[in-house]
């Protein structure tokens, strides 16, 4: 625009014609006279649009190669890192319910008041629906099984029934509206990993509970002591006096044929439901409770808690 062309020659160098505002703005986006459209022609449109096209197809080609050898490396149930080689390495952590993010680890309520104890109820429900119901699962629990001890073959798993948590129980409000809540505890899923058990009475770590520890030596077969244990105590010597007596459900234990984790549909972590007997009241009580094998590593620290689960409770 603003080119003089006579006798063919393009002069560059001539001062652009002056012409209204609105005008500019028309001649901007086409200009009659050299015929170019937001100061391209249609041949030179065409180039760019040609050069793009080019390079967007070759874009596609090199992505959809990369993809295609990315998904042939990869297989959609084993993960290409496992255990010590994966971002969560092999130390299983361990969760706990209810728990209610909004406030974190604490459980407070009054028990006359079942407004405030619902929402822990609720999250526990909540938990165990899939428990519960199995068409909550991918493939409707079609591959569960009673293992009653015995590991199931491959592609099939074991399934867990809530109701051996006796008063742990949805009809009970799992304790909570009779000042006995419970905790139910899990541990978190590893693809591949193995507990290497405690199952010898006489090889057993020193620091074991002693209640734990009982309950290792009067089980009778090699087959039921092979299990992942779990306990829970008071976190300092004010809260284990505050805690009192609990109860686990079924065992303090979650049994071998659960592992290993190998990403079968249908499969459910087992549980241990965890009951205070007689916590004290109006007093908040600091809990943690740990898992115990052998490759599950332990560490008392308040900011990187291996092995184990905190909670703090307070009941009114």
């Amino acid at each position: 625009m603003g080119a003089d062309k006579s006798n063919g020659v393009v002069n560059y160098c001539r001062r652009p014609p002056q012409r209204p505002f609105l005008k500019k703005i028309q001649y901007a986006i086409w200009n009659p006279e050299e015929r170019t459209f937001l100061g391209r022609t249609g041949k030179r449109w065409g180039v760019i649009g040609l050069i793009y096209l080019v390079m967007y197809i070759c874009i596609i080609i090199f992505f959809s190669l990369c993809m295609c050898g990315l998904l042939s490396a990869m297989d959609e149930k084993i993960p290409y890192f496992t255990l010590a080689a994966s971002i969560i390495g092999d130390n299983p952590g361990m969760g706990h319910r209810p728990l209610v993010y909004e406030e974190g680890a604490l459980i407070w309520y009054n028990a006359s008041n079942a407004t405030q104890y619902k929402k822990y109820v609720d999250n526990i429900n909540d938990f165990l629906a899939p428990y519960e119901n199995k068409s909550l699962l991918i493939n409707k629990g079609e591959n569960q099984r009673d293992c009653r001890g015995v590991k199931p073959p491959r592609n099939e798993v074991c399934s867990f029934d809530v109701s051996q948590f006796g008063p742990c129980s949805k009809e009970n409000n799992f304790g909570y509206a009779n000042k006995t809540p419970c905790i139910i505890i899990k541990i978190n899923k590893i693809f591949d990993w193995n507990p290497d058990f405690y199952d010898d009475p006489e090889d057993l770590p020193p620091n074991i509970p002693q209640d734990l520890k009982n309950y290792i030596n009067t089980t009778t077969t090699p087959q039921q002591r092979r299990q992942v244990w779990v306990s829970c105590h008071g976190e300092r010597p004010v809260d284990a006096e505050a805690l009192g007596p609990l109860r686990y459900y079924p065992q303090p234990g979650m049994p071998e044929t659960y592992y290993p984790y190998d990403n079968t549909p249908g499969y459910l972590s087992p549980l241990v439901a965890v009951q205070l007997l007689e916590p004290k009241l109006h007093q908040i009580i600091n809990i943690r409770c740990r898992a115990w094998a052998r490759n599950i590593q332990y560490t008392e620290s308040l900011k990187e808690r291996l092995g184990s689960t905190h909670l703090e409770i307070m009941i009114d």
